[in-house]
């Protein structure tokens, strides 16, 4: 009989860390139905490892951080990865069992990258106590394993400030000493550049990829009740979920359905936030996909949100993914 004691298996209750190195843990999870389904769950779920990893490994409570005047400090996230190639994220259902193996590396001045690589076990024994390394994560990743990437820095509000007036912010206590340092031409950062300053995430070899259709414009006021979080801020979460609506309202307007929609093969889905936005704003979200004229399955989709009060880029949203046979 398997034994299950090592899982976690709810997904109100974070689960049980064991520490593997001095800036990486591993976790056995029970899959549940609050963590599996769109890209924002499991970008949602992983945002939280994220955040207790840290906690673990450099020594301070990330959940209840302040700056050095009292105010709450947020290890905000920057950039988000999600990369996969055999196991898609649609496949992890109700009950898998699988291994979280988290790495944090120091990516300068204020700033953290964790890695999370997700596979399928059968049972704890199955498990690696091994950590992966950064070459594979960054450079090679396994086809049996799904990987999620981010980039956070430490924000704080300015007193009385909304939302667009974060600024650079440590909490008193953080320490990255004992990270290992992420190599240069592994960092996102000169990805982060170029949505900062060009309004796009670099992909190259797809630059000259064709138009599928007319970009699509539209207008996303802030959803009070799935864009927000606790403490009154954009839930970097929730724009997976304001792009993948967006493609599938295009998806549904190119005749394809909403079968195809949920069997194409996310292969690389990345998002650099830029800024963050007031509850009662109102975003400009455009979408552009194009697809490669030598395999016409192969589409990639770019889209940029841009708050319309304050005309400012907000986020640039990067996918590519394999549209199903009809």
């Amino acid at each position: 009989m398997t034994d299950l004691s090592a899982w976690s298996v709810s997904p109100l209750v974070l689960a049980p860390l064991e520490l593997t190195g001095p800036a990486s843990v591993r976790r056995l999870v029970t899959v549940t139905p609050g963590m599996c389904g769109s890209l924002k769950t499991l970008a949602a779920t992983a945002g939280d490892w994220t955040w207790e990893t840290v906690s673990a490994v450099c020594g301070l409570d990330v959940f209840n951080a302040r700056e050095v005047g009292g105010a709450p400090a947020y290890l905000a996230f920057y950039y988000s990865r999600i990369v996969s190639r055999d196991l898609q994220p649609r496949q992890l259902t109700f009950g898998d069992r699988i291994e979280v193996q988290s790495q944090v590396f120091d990516a300068g001045p204020l700033s953290v990258v964790t890695v999370h690589r997700i596979r399928r076990v059968a049972t704890a024994v199955d498990a690696e106590a091994v950590p992966f390394d950064a070459t594979e994560a960054f450079a090679n990743p396994r086809p049996d394993c799904l990987y999620v990437e981010n980039l956070n820095v430490w924000l704080s509000r300015r007193v009385g400030g909304g939302n667009t007036s974060l600024v650079y912010a440590p909490p008193v206590g953080f320490t990255q000493a004992s990270l290992p340092k992420l190599p240069p031409s592994y960092s996102p950062r000169a990805s982060c550049a170029s949505a900062r300053y060009a309004h796009v995430l670099p992909d190259p070899g797809r630059e000259s990829w064709v138009r599928v259709c007319p970009d699509l414009v539209v207008d996303h006021p802030v959803d009070l009740v799935d864009d927000v979080n606790g403490v009154g801020l954009l839930y970097f979460a929730s724009f997976f979920s304001v792009a993948e609506r967006l493609q599938l309202r295009q998806w549904r307007a190119l005749g394809r359905s909403g079968r195809a929609f949920l069997d194409r093969r996310i292969g690389d889905f990345r998002i650099c936030y830029l800024g963050n936005a007031d509850i009662d704003a109102t975003l400009s979200l455009r979408l552009r996909t194009s697809r490669d004229p030598l395999d016409p399955k192969q589409e990639k989709s770019d889209v940029l949100v841009r708050d319309v009060s304050t005309d400012r880029t907000i986020a640039v949203v990067s996918s590519r993914c394999q549209v199903p046979s009809s």
